[in-house]
C-alpha cells in the first residue's frame, strides 16, 4: 500500500480514536480517501489544460450539540485533523438546533466493495482519453460549427470509512464523466452530459456519444425555425407536448427533488407520502444500477444503498431520507445520503438513479397529435424564490435544521413550479417535425404529471450534476419518453 492510502486510513483513524474520546461528540462519520484523478480539456484545435494528480483528504461529519457539521481537508498532519475536528465540533453551538440531529447508534457494517468496474480508471493513460474523444469529434467535421468543447474528468477513488459505533467500509469507485457541446453557426447549440462508474470500459462509449450528438445538431441546424400561430397557439394557453426520454428524464429529476425529505420539511414539496400525482402506470424506483454515474455501494453514512419504489400506481408510497429523517419517519433509511462530488460539501439527501417505468407506447403514438416535441430541457427555473434561494444557498449538514427554516416562512403557492426552457425541440404537424423551437418554455407545476396520457415504451439515460445547497451531486435518470399537457410560454 502506498504512503498516501495508508496516510488516509491513519488520519481516518485517528479522528475516530479521537471523536469517541471526546464526551461534547455523540457521533460522527469518518472517511479517509486517496484519489488518482485526470482533467482533461479538448476544443476544436486539440487537447488542453491536460493534468493528471492524486488527492489524499479525510472527510468527517460530526453530531455535537444536538446538531451536525462536515468538514473535509487535505491537511492531513495532527495539528490540522485536531484544529478540523475543533471546529466541526463547535459549529454545533452556534447552529442552535431546535430539535436534535438524529443518528444510528446500533446497526453496525463492515464491508469491502471493490465497485463496479472491471478495469480501473488508474490503468488509464491520458492520451487513450484523447484518441477516444479525437475519435469522436471526428464525426463532426463536416458540420458548420464556431466552437467545439470537450470537458473530461475522472477519479479512482479508494475510499475507508468509519463510525463511532463500530461501522468499517472500504469502498473503491472508478468514476468519469464528460461534458461536452457543439455550438453551430447558425442554430442553437447542443449540449450533453454522460457518466459511468463503470471504469476503462467508459472510454469505449465516448466516440458513439459525440457522433450522436453531432447528428442531432444537424437535424436541428437542417430544420427551420418554427413560425406561430396568428393566435398564439404556441405561446400561451394548454399545449400537447411529446417529451424525449432525455427531456422526460430532466422533467423526472425535477420531481424527485420534491420527494427529498428536506425539502419537505423546508416546506418546499407539494407531495406528501400517499398523493395522487399522476396515472396509475407512473412508477419511479430510485435504484442502485451497478455501473451507473450515481451508483454506490455505500452512502456517506455507511449504509448500503438499496433500492426503493417512490412512486407506485401514480401514488408517492415514500420519500428519499437519511438516516435522520428516516427515524423521524419511522422507517428505514435506503443509502440516500449522497456524498458530494470531490467531497468537499457536506452529504445530501437526493436521489442516485431513477427508473421510470417505461409504457407501451411506440415513438409514433407519442408525437401523434402532439403539437411540440422537446428533444432536451435547458437548465429548469424555479419560479418559487425561496426555493431558488435555498437550492442555491449553503445549508448545515444537519437535516432537521430545515425544520427551523420552514418556521421562519410562510405558505408558498409557486412551490413545486418550474419553467422549462426547451433548449432543443420541434413544432409537429401531423406528427412530424415543422420546424425547430426557440425561445419557448414548458410551464411545469404538480398539476402536470396528472395529465400524462402516454408513456413510451423505449427507455434511454440521461446524467448530470445537481447542486443542492453548494454541493455537487452525481444523478442519473432512465426514463421513457411520455406525453403529456402543458402551458408553453416564452422563456426567461
Amino acid at each position: 500500500m502506498s504512503d498516501d492510502r495508508e496516510a488516509a486510513l491513519d488520519a481516518m483513524d485517528r479522528l475516530l480514536e479521537e471523536f469517541e474520546d471526546d464526551d461534547a461528540v455523540a457521533y460522527a462519520e469518518v472517511g479517509g480517501v486517496y484519489q488518482e484523478k485526470t482533467d482533461l480539456v479538448v476544443t476544436g484545435d486539440g487537447p488542453r489544460n491536460r493534468t493528471a494528480f492524486t488527492e489524499t483528504g479525510v472527510w468527517l461529519r460530526v453530531f455535537a450539540n444536538g446538531a451536525a457539521d462536515y468538514r473535509y481537508t487535505t491537511s492531513l498532519d495532527d495539528e490540522s485533523l485536531r484544529d478540523v475536528a475543533d471546529r466541526a465540533i463547535r459549529s454545533g453551538e452556534v447552529l442552535a438546533q431546535s430539535e436534535p440531529g438524529r443518528f444510528d447508534a446500533y446497526t453496525r457494517h463492515r464491508a469491502t466493495h471493490g465497485g463496479w468496474a472491471e478495469t480501473g480508471l488508474d490503468t488509464v493513460d491520458v492520451d487513450d482519453v484523447v484518441d477516444a474523444i479525437d475519435a469522436g469529434l471526428a464525426h463532426t467535421e463536416g458540420l458548420a460549427l464556431e466552437r467545439r468543447w470537450v470537458d473530461y474528468t475522472d477519479a479512482h477513488i479508494e475510499e475507508a470509512m468509519g463510525t463511532t459505533t463500530g461501522s468499517v467500509v472500504q469502498t473503491t469507485l472508478d468514476r468519469a464523466q464528460l461534458a461536452f457541446s457543439l455550438t453551430p453557426v447558425d442554430g442553437p447549440k447542443v449540449r450533453r452530459h454522460a457518466g459511468s462508474t463503470a471504469g476503462a470500459a467508459f472510454l469505449e462509449t465516448i466516440p458513439d456519444r459525440i457522433a450522436a450528438a453531432a447528428d442531432d445538431l444537424e437535424r436541428l441546424v437542417d430544420a427551420d425555425r418554427a413560425s406561430v400561430d396568428a393566435d398564439g397557439s404556441l405561446v400561451s394557453g394548454e399545449s400537447t407536448v411529446a417529451l424525449s426520454p432525455r427531456a422526460a428524464g430532466q422533467l423526472f429529476h425535477l420531481v424527485a427533488h420534491a420527494l427529498e425529505a428536506d425539502a419537505r420539511y423546508m416546506g418546499l414539496s407539494p407531495y406528501a407520502v400517499g398523493d395522487e400525482i399522476g396515472p396509475p402506470a407512473l412508477r419511479i424506483d430510485d435504484t442502485v444500477r451497478a455501473g451507473s454515474w450515481a451508483a454506490r455501494a455505500y452512502d456517506a453514512e455507511v449504509r448500503p444503498t438499496t433500492p426503493v419504489t417512490l412512486v407506485a400506481d401514480g401514488t408517492v408510497r415514500r420519500l428519499l431520507h437519511n438516516t435522520t429523517a428516516a427515524a423521524d419517519h419511522e422507517t428505514e433509511p435506503a443509502g440516500h445520503s449522497v456524498p458530494s462530488l470531490g467531497f468537499t460539501e457536506p452529504p445530501r439527501i437526493h436521489a442516485r438513479h431513477l427508473e421510470v417505468a417505461p409504457g407501451d407506447a411506440d415513438a409514433t403514438t407519442l408525437r401523434d397529435g402532439a403539437d411540440v416535441y422537446v428533444e432536451r430541457f435547458g437548465t429548469p427555473w424555479l419560479r418559487d424564490e425561496f426555493e431558488r434561494v435555498q437550492r442555491a444557498g449553503v445549508f448545515p449538514a444537519s437535516v432537521l435544521y430545515a425544520k427551523d427554516i420552514d418556521e421562519m416562512t410562510t405558505d408558498r403557492p409557486d412551490r413545486g413550479t418550474a419553467s422549462f426552457p426547451i433548449a432543443e425541440g420541434y413544432r409537429l404537424v401531423d406528427g412530424t417535425p415543422a420546424g425547430r423551437l426557440e425561445t419557448l418554455a414548458l410551464e411545469y407545476d404538480p398539476s402536470v404529471l396528472a395529465s400524462l396520457s402516454h408513456i413510451g415504451v423505449t427507455r434511454e439515460t440521461v446524467t448530470g450534476v445537481c447542486e443542492k445547497h453548494k454541493s455537487r451531486l452525481p444523478f442519473a435518470v432512465t426514463a421513457p419518453g411520455v406525453r403529456l399537457s402543458a402551458p408553453l410560454s416564452a422563456s426567461r
